[in-house]
Order: structure tokens, then sequence, then C-alpha cells
């Protein structure tokens, strides 16, 4: 029993030493994954350059182990058609692939899709300057200090695939990909939504 004393007497100070270092080591790492753990929420996978190209309207589609991304041209009143497979590298396949709308979008589990053509010519479905927008990202781990974590100016169009947690954007500068890992999508904040729920407020 004395022996037993003296070895936890005399073991206990340096055991309690190491782990407070051990603590007060691991600290710094903890503060700086916790900094950076907003900024890795969103991450920009892709930007496939678009010449030429305006997108109002897009859609994805899954078929035969493929998925593809749809951009709807309303001068020309087609879907050019992307390869987003491996969304790190998007590829053009198509600038006329699809003609027409497709107001109700692409058929769950089938290989159709249902489109609309304007009567009269596509010059009809034709604007001379598409609306934009600025979509921001917005972190909301903070809810007293809402942030934006990235944000894309003169965007045309967007699609939210929530599934894959991948968001498609079209601005000037083309196509951009961009993964999100939240359990749920990110607010994206535009327009009139800048004021809703889950939006920053002030410049």
């Amino acid at each position: 029993m004395r022996i037993a004393a003296r070895i936890l007497r005399g073991g206990l100070v340096p055991l309690v030493s190491l782990l407070l270092f051990a603590f007060l080591s691991v600290m710094p790492g903890v503060a700086q994954h916790t900094k950076q753990t907003s900024e890795e929420e969103i991450r920009v996978l892709a930007n496939l350059p678009l010449q030429g190209i305006k997108v109002n309207q897009m859609f994805v589609k899954e078929w035969d182990s493929k998925v593809y991304l749809y951009l709807h041209q309303p001068k020309e009143d087609v879907y050019a058609l992307v390869d987003v497979t491996k969304p790190e590298k998007p590829t053009l396949v198509n600038r006329n692939a699809l003609k027409g709308t497709a107001p109700e979008g692409p058929v769950a589990d089938s290989p159709l899709a249902i489109t609309a053509t304007q009567e009269g010519g596509s010059g009809q479905a034709a604007t001379a300057e598409l609306p934009t927008q600025t979509i921001n990202f917005v972190d909301m781990t903070n809810p007293k200090g809402l942030k934006t974590v990235k944000a894309f100016k003169g965007v045309t169009s967007m699609y939210s695939d929530d599934a894959s947690k991948l968001v498609y954007l079209v601005n000037g500068e083309g196509l951009w990909i961009v993964r999100h890992r939240n359990a749920r999508p990110l607010p994206l904040c535009s327009g009139e939504a800048a004021s809703g729920p889950g939006c920053p407020t002030g410049p």
C-alpha cells in the first residue's frame, strides 16, 4: 500500500502537467478550425467559360450514370448541354442540344423532358438584356452575426441541387459550380429575398 501510494503521489503531478500541456496545445488548433469552418462551408469547384452563351434558365438531369446540366439561351430558345458528372471538371457537350424552354422541367426517373417553343419564331423569347442578381451565400453559424461567405454578381440564372449539395450559377464569367457542406442549404440572398430570414441587413 505504501509503495502504491508513493507511486500515485509521485505520478499525479506529472500526469496533470501532461494533460494541461496537451489541452493548451490543442486549443489553438480548435480555435483555428472554428475560424475556418464558415469559410469552408462552401467551395467553388469549377468555373467554365461560356463564350457567347447567355443563360436565363437551367435544370439538371441524371441519366445512364451521367449528370447533365441544361442551360437555356433565350435568344435562340435552345439549351446548351454541359456534362457535370464530375462537378470539378464540367464539359460543354453541345451548344444546341434541346429546342424550347422547359416550363415543367425534366420528368423524374425518365429520359423524358417537357419543352415548349414559341409560335411564330424564337425571336419572341429573346430579351435584349437578361436581368441580373447578386447571389450571396450566408453563414448562419452565429445567428447574431450573420456573415456573407461568398457573393456572385451579375447572375442571370441559378439552380440548386440539394441532393448533391451543389449550386450552379451563370454570370458574365461563365458557369460556376459551388459545393456547400451544410446538412441544409445555405440561404441564397438576392433581390427581394435579400431582406428575408437568414439574410444579413445593412451594407
